[in-house]
């Protein structure tokens, strides 16, 4: 059954890695994560390779009626596998950092899957300008069999030695499942830009080290 839309159409940034990995759940994962940004009715915006993790979102978000726009590198097309991905709105860039650029700039919410060293660097640029104050777009990491734990790890203990002040609001949310993750980023956009008039008061809840929210995650 097709979801019924709650939020305006989103353009959903899927960062991820171009290599599958050794996870099968991390596979299905981003199947499902693809597929219901097309029932949702919302696009897809990724690194723009056929291969791995980012081929499995956008073959599955382009099954799922998803339009979708990529964003790869000219160097990296045949690494990627760029002949390999679904037909999509193609964006050519000259540099890894420029390729980032357009994606934060096409993006209204993040996704991050599990990823190598792209993945990281895209997921932290957010944190950074979250942190800054120069980005309010929200992300969520999908966590599949604890990924992200040793980033979590990392970014609080960035905050337990003081090189990083606490946040009034979360950096970022952590979600186990698709859908929880899609109805985060969902409300959080909602929340940050559908009536920016309303309070935005941090909901009653603890805070970590690291400025991200402890909560019970949404059915």
């Amino acid at each position: 059954m097709t979801h019924m839309q709650h939020s305006p159409t989103l353009s959903v940034c899927v960062f991820c890695g171009a290599r599958p990995g050794v996870s099968p759940a991390m596979t299905r994962a981003a199947e499902e994560v693809g597929r219901l940004i097309g029932e949702r009715g919302h696009r897809l915006v990724y690194g723009g390779g056929g291969s791995g993790l980012m081929g499995s979102v956008a073959w599955s978000a382009f099954h799922a009626g998803a339009p979708i726009t990529g964003v790869i590198p000219a160097f990296l097309a045949e690494r990627e596998r760029s002949i390999a991905a679904p037909p999509q709105s193609v964006e050519l860039s000259h540099t890894m950092n420029d390729r980032k650029q357009s994606m934060l700039g096409h993006a209204d919410v993040f996704l991050a899957l599990a990823g190598g060293y792209g993945t990281l660097d895209e997921v932290l640029d957010v944190l950074s300008l979250r942190y800054l104050g120069m980005l309010r777009k929200p992300i969520v990491l999908l966590d599949v069999e604890g990924c992200w734990d040793q980033l979590e790890n990392l970014v609080a203990d960035v905050h337990v030695r003081g090189y990083a002040q606490n946040s009034l609001e979360p950096l970022y949310e952590v979600r186990t499942t698709p859908t929880s993750a899609l109805s985060t980023l969902e409300h959080q956009w909602s929340a940050t830009f559908a009536n920016p008039a309303a309070t935005r008061a941090v909901p009653v809840g603890s805070i970590d080290p690291a400025g991200r929210r402890l909560a019970v995650e949404p059915l």
